[in-house]
C-alpha cells in the first residue's frame, strides 16, 4: 500500500509542475498581466487559487469572493487568502440577487443560484477586463462530465488547469500545494442554499463517480457495479447540451 501511495504522490509532484508551466505559458501568449480566480471557500477553487499563485506570484493574481445571500465572508476564503497573501476583492451580489428576485418572482432557490453563478462569470470578466488579466476556470472533470455545473455560470472561464482532473485528484493536489485540511475535508456544495451537497444532488459519492468515469476514460480497469455505471451514464447524456453549447446546425449543400 505503501508503494502505491507513493507513486501516486509522484504522478501529482509531476503533474503539478506541468500545471504550474500551463499557467505562466497561456498568460504570457496571451499578454496578460495575470489570473482572476473566483473563490468559494470550496476545494476547487482553493486549489486553483494555490496553484496560480505558486506559479505566477501572489502579485499577479487577484481574488474574487461574491456572496449571493449577504455579505459576510466565508472564513476559508479569508484563511487561504491571508495565507498566500493574495489581494482579496468582494462583490456582495445579495443585493442585485434580491432585484432579479423581485422583477421575475422567482423563488426556487436552485434557479436564483444559477442566476448568482452567472453573474458572477460576468463581474469576473469586468475585472480581468479592468486589469488586464485572465479568468481561471475552477471546475473539474467529475462536474463537467456530469454536468454538475451551471452553463454559462462557474463552467466559465478562459483557462481551465483542472478540467481533465476528477474530484479526487485535485483533492490530492490541493493537499500537496498546502490548502488547509478543513477546506480538502469539507463536503463539496456549490453554496446556492443551506444544506445543499454535491453528493446528494448528483446521487452518487465522488469516489464511486470517479472511478466509474476513470472506467470510462480508460484510465482504470476497474470492476464497477452497473448500477453505478447506468447512474453516471445518465448524469453524462442529460448533460450533453451543456458540453455541447450552443448546438449550432449544419449548414444545408
Amino acid at each position: 500500500m505503501r508503494v502505491k501511495e507513493e507513486k501516486c504522490e509522484k504522478r501529482v509532484v509531476r503533474d503539478l509542475g506541468l500545471l504550474k508551466e500551463f499557467l505562466v505559458h497561456e498568460v504570457e501568449a496571451a499578454g496578460k498581466k495575470g489570473l482572476v480566480v473566483g473563490v468559494s471557500g470550496g476545494v476547487d477553487s482553493a486549489a486553483c487559487l494555490y496553484l496560480a499563485a505558486a506559479a505566477l506570484g501572489k502579485e499577479k493574481i487577484r481574488a474574487i469572493y461574491m456572496p449571493h445571500k449577504g455579505g459576510f465572508v466565508n472564513p476559508h476564503v479569508s484563511l487561504m487568502c491571508g495565507n498566500l497573501g493574495v489581494d482579496l476583492k468582494i462583490y456582495d451580489l445579495s443585493r442585485i440577487a434580491t432585484i432579479f428576485s423581485d422583477m421575475t418572482g422567482e423563488r426556487d432557490p436552485l434557479l436564483k443560484g444559477n442566476f448568482a453563478a452567472r453573474l458572477r462569470s460576468a463581474f469576473l470578466y469586468q475585472e480581468a477586463a479592468s486589469l488586464d488579466m485572465l479568468v481561471l476556470n475552477t471546475s473539474n472533470r467529475s462536474e463537467i462530465m456530469t454536468g454538475y455545473f451551471t452553463k454559462w455560470g462557474d463552467q466559465a472561464g478562459d483557462i481551465s488547469p483542472f478540467g481533465n482532473y476528477y474530484k479526487s485528484e485535485v483533492q490530492e493536489i490541493a493537499i500537496l500545494l498546502g490548502v488547509p485540511e478543513e477546506i480538502v475535508a469539507k463536503a463539496p456544495s456549490p453554496d446556492f442554499f443551506e444544506g445543499q451537497r454535491d453528493e446528494e444532488e448528483l446521487g452518487i459519492s465522488y469516489r464511486d463517480l470517479d472511478r466509474v468515469l476513470a472506467v470510462l476514460d480508460g484510465n482504470c480497469e476497474c470492476k464497477i457495479e452497473d448500477k453505478k455505471h447506468s447512474k453516471v451514464k445518465e448524469l453524462f447524456e442529460r448533460s450533453l447540451h451543456k458540453r455541447n453549447a450552443p448546438l449550432t446546425a449544419k449548414k444545408p449543400g
